[in-house]
């Protein structure tokens, strides 16, 4: 197995990063306040069993997610960087969370350890095999073929997503057991090369049918609704329809502060905390009801802006979390342009707007 050598990061990179110790070593810029455009891709095409290994340096609070790592086609000298590595197309595969996704879209639901939950010092690898799988490794352990018929000349991918602020690579030893010995396991590798090989072709046949696709990403949210359903539900006559005119619930972030018959919120200091400012409505949504805001205030320090969406929680007895995107039950959230499902990216790119652009 190839190791790294004197592997690099690429000089062209994502807006937010800076590259320091010779390209070995990558870092967002405001950590704590951006959580997009950490991508970085290795300076050269990955040779056949080579694996590609990244030190996470430093994680923040701030945000849910992780460390994202992959492969892609796509050539870094002429590439348009997109925010995150789920948003590459053109032949990208990547691991995010404890998923696979081809070109953004899952493939493998359950794939080897959960990036999100690795801490400062762990390792993550990636890795083209000679006979065309692809291999992600998490402290030095093979996860196992995770797809099949990748091509030749592929960079590696690290998206410093969320909460990871910096890696730097690290060389890769050459002692991992990656060849099958014996039949047992030889049978295991085996049953995992089918596997990868038939979730890359349920992934093309997907891939061919965008309506199929979009409709089968809109009822995952449907059932993750309707599975947290019953969840601290403040009206215990479960689908009677409520006339009661909205506003917002009295019990609100701890910097918020309400007026105009709690039809109007605003965050205190805004100049200094950028968090803090959750409002739910007074009760629970009647089926068709639209619930809207107008903006009456920017401010100009931070990145981010408005997040809007919905949960199962009954603000009466619910812990208020310092953002709505920290909620890991019942919840779905807009924020910028793209939709998490319990504090998780289930969508990046959705709708015509950008909430964070809105006047």
């Amino acid at each position: 197995m190839a190791s790294n050598g004197t592997a690099r990061f690429h000089e062209r990179t994502g807006t937010l990063v800076t590259l320091s110790n010779d390209n070995r070593t990558a870092q967002r810029s405001h950590p704590t306040q951006e959580f997009n455009n950490g991508v970085v891709l290795s300076a050269t095409a990955l040779r056949d069993d080579q694996v590609f290994e990244v030190k996470i340096d430093k994680k923040v609070n701030s945000w849910s997610g992780s460390i994202e790592i992959g492969v892609t086609l796509c050539d870094p000298d002429s590439l348009t960087f997109p925010i995150s590595a789920t948003g590459f197309r053109d032949g990208t595969w990547v691991m995010s969370g404890s998923s696979v996704l081809k070109d953004g879209h899952s493939m493998i639901e359950e794939y080897g350890s959960d990036l999100d939950q690795l801490s400062e010092g762990d390792i993550v690898g990636v890795m083209r095999s000679s006979a065309g799988e692809l291999h992600f490794f998490v402290n030095g352990i093979d996860q196992g073929p995770a797809a099949s018929g990748i091509p030749s000349d592929v960079f590696a991918v690290i998206d410093m997503y969320g909460k990871c602020a910096q890696v730097s690579i690290v060389d890769s030893t050459d002692n991992r057991d990656n060849v099958p010995n014996g039949p047992v396991e030889m049978a295991n590798h085996l049953a995992n090369e089918f596997l990868a090989q038939l979730s890359t072709q349920i992934v093309n046949d997907l891939t061919d049918n965008t309506d199929l696709l979009t409709m089968n990403d809109d009822n995952a949210i449907s059932n993750e609704l309707a599975n947290n359903h019953l969840t601290d539900r403040g009206n215990e006559a479960e689908g009677l329809q409520s006339s009661e005119r909205l506003c917002f619930h009295e019990r609100c972030g701890s910097l918020i502060k309400l007026t105009n018959g709690r039809r109007t919120a605003e965050r205190r200091r805004p100049l200094d905390e950028f968090n803090n400012g959750v409002v739910m409505t007074n009760r629970p949504l009647n089926d068709d009801e639209y619930f809207e805001i107008r903006l009456d205030r920017l401010v100009d320090k931070w990145s981010g802006s408005i997040e809007v969406g919905i949960t199962t929680h009954n603000p009466s007895v619910i812990d208020l979390p310092q953002t709505m995107t920290n909620m890991r039950s019942g919840t779905i959230m807009m924020s910028g342009c793209g939709i998490l499902t319990n504090g998780k990216g289930t969508r990046r790119e959705y709708g015509q707007y950008n909430l964070d652009t809105l006047a």
